[in-house]
C-alpha cells in the first residue's frame, strides 16, 4: 500500500515521547487526547486504537507515497534521500502539533480507501455544485454527487439557479420499477438518483426499493469506518422526497424543491451519526420563497423541532447572492428570528484575490463557497484544507518552515483523483487549498498583537 516508508529506527524515537495536545488540567492532556482517540485514531487489525504516533506515521507514509507514485508515474525526478528527511521533519512538526492535516486527513490519508482506490474524495473538506449544471436527461445525477460527496464527509455548497430552467415535476406512470438497493455508499446514491429522475423526467414507472440487503443499525463499516446506521434513514429520506417534490405534479423544481432535496439528503446521511457533514444553500435576492425557507409561520414542517416529526431546514446555512442595490433592510427580520440568510458577494470574489489589490477576474469561474463559506469554488469543485498552530511556534523562521509542509500536504491531496471525471478535470486545473492558522488569540497574549501582525 505505501511505496514510501519512514524507517522503524526514526519512528522508535517518538513512541514513548509526551504529545502537547491542548486543553491541560493539572499538567495531563485528558481532553485533547480523549478528543483525539474518539474522532480521529482508527482502529487497528488487533482490535486496538491507533497511538498519536502511528496517526502521524500513517499520514506522514500515505502524503509521501502519493509524491512518489505521481513522479514515478509521469517519469518525474524523485530522491530517496531528500524525500526521507523532508517527511521525516514533516513527522516531527505534525507530532508535536505544529500542524495537522484537517480531521478527515487525520482520520483518512494514508488508510486503504484512500491509497488502494487511488481517490482523494473522503480527504476533501470542501464542494460546491451549481444545479444550473443540471442535466435535463437525468436531472437525479446532481443530487446523487451531491449525496455521495456529503457520505463521504465533505461539506457541499449549492445554489438554487437550477429553478431558472422550469423543469416540470412529473407524475409516474402505473409501471413499476424495484431497485434492490447494494450494501455500499454507490447504492444508497444510486437509489436516490433514480427517484428523483422518476420525477424530474417524463413517463418513468414508480420507483420502489427492496432495502434487504442493506446492513443492519450498529454493524461495523470496515471502509470509512463508524457504525451503519440501518436502512430506516434511507427510507425516511425516499419517503420523504415522495411526499414533499412527488406530490407536486405539474409544478417546477422551484428554489424550494432543489433545497428540500439536498436538505433531506443531508439529514439522511448525518443520521447515522457517523459523517458531520455540513451544506450550504446559495439564493438570489430576488427570490422570497428561498428567503422564507427558514420561517417556521411559512414552512412549520420544514423547521419542526418534533422528535417524531423532525424538520429538516437546519440541515443547510442559507445565504443571499447580494449585488449592488440589494436592500438588506428586507432581511433584518428574518436574520432576527434564525441568524439567516447571510450574504455572499459573488463578484468580489470572482474579481478580487485580496480587496486591497486591483481587481484582476483570476476566479472568473466561481459559482459559490463551501458550507463555511471561507472558500470560493466552481462548480463541481473541491478544496483541501489543512491547520497550522501558530502558538506552538517559537520564532517567525520556525513557523514559515511549518508552513512549506501544511502547503506540501494540501498539494499533494490534489495529485491524487477523485471517482468524479468533473471534479478531476477542476482540480487538475486549479490544484485549491486552504491553509488555516488557529491559536492565534493564545499567540496574541503570549507574545502580543504587534508580533502577530509582524508573523502574518
Amino acid at each position: 500500500m505505501f511505496s514510501f516508508k519512514l524507517t522503524d529506527d526514526f519512528i522508535s524515537q517518538y513512541k514513548d515521547k509526551e504529545v502537547p495536545f491542548g486543553f491541560r488540567d493539572a499538567g495531563t492532556n485528558a481532553l485533547g487526547e480523549i478528543t483525539f482517540i474518539r474522532t480521529y485514531s482508527r482502529k487497528k487489525d488487533d482490535g486496538t486504537k491507533e497511538k498519536w504516533w502511528e496517526v502521524c506515521e500513517r499520514v506522514i507514509n500515505g502524503m509521501y507515497t502519493i509524491q512518489k507514485d505521481h513522479c514515478k508515474t509521469n517519469r518525474l525526478p524523485w530522491n530517496d534521500r531528500k524525500a526521507h528527511a523532508s517527511a521525516q521533519e514533516a513527522f516531527d512538526r505534525m507530532f508535536n502539533l505544529k500542524w495537522t492535516p484537517p480531521g478527515r486527513g487525520l482520520w483518512m490519508m494514508g488508510s486503504k480507501m484512500v491509497m488502494e482506490n487511488r481517490n482523494s474524495a473522503a480527504l476533501q473538506n470542501c464542494a460546491f455544485v451549481s444545479t444550473r449544471d443540471i442535466d435535463k436527461y437525468d436531472p437525479g445525477a446532481l443530487f446523487a454527487w451531491t449525496m455521495d460527496a456529503l457520505m463521504l464527509g465533505v461539506g457541499v455548497g449549492f445554489d438554487t439557479l437550477g429553478a431558472e430552467k422550469e423543469m416540470e415535476i412529473y407524475a409516474t406512470t402505473d409501471e413499476v420499477n424495484v431497485y434492490t438497493i447494494p450494501d455500499t455508499r454507490e447504492g444508497w446514491v444510486e437509489s436516490t438518483r433514480l427517484l428523483i429522475n422518476s420525477f424530474l423526467t417524463p413517463n418513468k414507472p414508480r420507483q420502489e426499493f427492496n432495502y434487504e440487503l442493506i446492513r443492519p443499525y450498529g454493524t461495523p463499516i470496515k471502509g470509512f469506518g463508524g457504525t451503519a446506521s440501518g436502512p430506516q434513514p434511507l427510507i425516511t429520506m425516499h419517503e420523504t422526497i415522495r411526499r414533499v417534490v412527488g406530490s407536486r405534479v405539474g409544478e417546477t423544481l422551484d428554489s424550494r424543491a432543489v433545497v428540500d432535496l439536498v436538505n433531506l439528503i443531508g439529514t439522511c446521511v448525518v443520521a447515522g451519526n457517523v459523517r458531520r457533514s455540513a451544506t450550504l444553500a446559495l439564493g438570489k435576492t430576488n427570490d422570497s420563497l428561498f428567503a422564507n425557507l427558514k420561517n417556521a409561520d411559512e414552512f412549520p414542517e420544514r423547521n419542526s423541532f418534533d422528535p417524531e416529526n423532525p424538520g429538516w431546514a437546519w440541515m443547510s446555512n442559507n445565504s443571499l447572492a447580494a449585488e449592488v442595490g440589494t436592500k438588506y433592510e428586507d432581511y433584518v427580520d428574518l436574520i432576527t428570528d434564525n441568524g439567516e440568510p447571510g450574504f455572499i458577494w459573488l463578484d468580489v470574489s470572482r474579481n478580487y484575490g485580496r480587496t486591497g489589490d486591483a481587481p484582476d477576474g483570476k476566479d472568473a469561474r466561481v459559482m459559490g463557497f463551501n458550507p463555511c463559506a471561507e472558500q470560493p469554488l466552481e462548480s463541481y469543485e473541491l478544496c483541501t484544507l489543512v491547520e497550522v498552530h501558530i502558538n506552538q511556534h517559537e520564532s517567525k523562521e520556525d513557523f514559515l518552515r511549518t508552513l512549506k509542509f501544511a502547503y506540501l500536504y494540501g498539494k499533494t491531496v490534489t495529485l491524487l483523483p477523485t471517482h468524479w471525471q468533473q471534479t478531476n478535470a477542476i482540480m487538475q486545473r486549479n490544484r485549491r487549498i486552504g491553509t488555516s492558522l488557529t491559536g492565534l488569540a493564545s499567540f496574541a497574549d503570549s507574545k502580543g498583537l504587534p508580533t502577530l501582525r509582524e508573523w502574518q
